[in-house]
């Protein structure tokens, strides 16, 4: 519990530093090495792609479980040092909010074609031709459905099961990142990973819809806009996860988000989600990352109690 704890609060306060032996990178590098071998070696695109998506998150879970359990008979404060390194890269926190004041700053200097190129880079939507109000919409959806993948789904694997639980679902969701796209070349290749994808963050983004509303309560009173407009067009219309979130959020800013956008050239019908109150602006954008932080610090205590539930069903079933 303490493990999970520093690790948000390391997250929070430093961001999780870029280097060659980050796990979520050699993670990318494994799937870009693997999708070749198997491409090479397996003619059935899906099945080939099965064995990576269903192996890695596996063997990552393994491999975490090994290295703690093994540090944990050298000496037990190995093995939790260990085990809050594991689950402080899997938080996004501030790295999240980092990419999005970027976006802010570009666009309060004028720099149009800056915020494009910042924001290509936590996006995969083209970002082209996106004017302010495109750049504006997309930087909040992203912040809305990163709320989930980035912050509460992470806390949540890592209060069922640690380090390793919380490092699978990173790799589920750089799979589903790389190669779970519904292009020619990934719409099999990429079925089973866009699949579990959904499957791991079912319940993150159910709790996301309640957690965003009570952090709209307390950071602007929209409560009700915001339960109203998740539960409309995402919880009940059954849009998939990233809807419930963004949905969310759109009710909280009294703003429309969703509807068409382009993926690699292609035009992608999407539901338009939220009450549109007003026009998006600079500072809508920055009223979402402040939600952000709120709805992560709510995540944090749901998983300390989740946790804390958890160890005291253990030990009553163990006694």
């Amino acid at each position: 519990m303490l493990a999970m704890i520093f690790a948000f609060l390391l997250d929070l306060g430093i961001g999780d530093p870029v280097y060659p032996f980050h796990p979520v990178r050699m993670m990318g590098k494994v799937i870009e090495r693997m999708e070749g071998a198997l491409r090479r070696r397996i003619r059935n695109e899906r099945f080939a792609g099965a064995l990576l998506a269903l192996s890695l998150p596996a063997v990552v879970f393994g491999g975490a479980w090994a290295v703690i359990f093994l540090l944990q008979k050298v000496h037990p404060a190995l093995a939790w040092f260990m085990n809050l390194l594991g689950i402080y890269t899997s938080i996004s926190v501030s790295d999240l909010r980092s990419e999005a004041m970027k976006i802010y700053h570009d666009l309060g200097r004028g720099e149009v074609e800056k915020a494009r190129m910042d924001l290509s880079r936590i996006v995969g939507r083209d970002t082209e031709a996106l004017d302010q109000k495109g750049i504006l919409r997309a930087s909040i959806e992203t912040v809305a459905e990163s709320t989930v993948d980035g912050i509460l789904a992470p806390l949540l694997y890592a209060a069922a099961g640690g380090a390793p639980l919380a490092l699978a679902y990173k790799a589920v969701n750089t799979l589903d990142s790389m190669i779970g796209h519904l292009n020619e070349r990934y719409r099999d290749f990429g079925f089973i990973a866009a699949k579990q994808d959904e499957l791991w963050n079912w319940i993150p983004a159910r709790i996301s819809y309640y957690g965003i509303a009570l952090a709209s309560f307390f950071i602007h009173r929209k409560a009700k806009q915001a339960l109203a407009a998740g539960w409309r067009d995402g919880m009940a219309a059954d849009q998939g996860n990233s809807a419930i979130p963004e949905a969310a959020f759109a009710g909280s800013l009294g703003l429309e988000l969703g509807g068409p956008s382009a993926y690699q050239g292609r035009l992608v019908a999407k539901p338009f989600l939220g009450f549109q109150t007003k026009n998006a602006d600079r500072e809508d954008l920055l009223k979402s990352i402040r939600l952000m932080i709120a709805v992560s610090w709510i995540g944090l205590c749901a998983a300390v109690l989740f946790k804390y539930a958890l160890s005291l069903w253990a030990a009553s079933f163990f006694r």
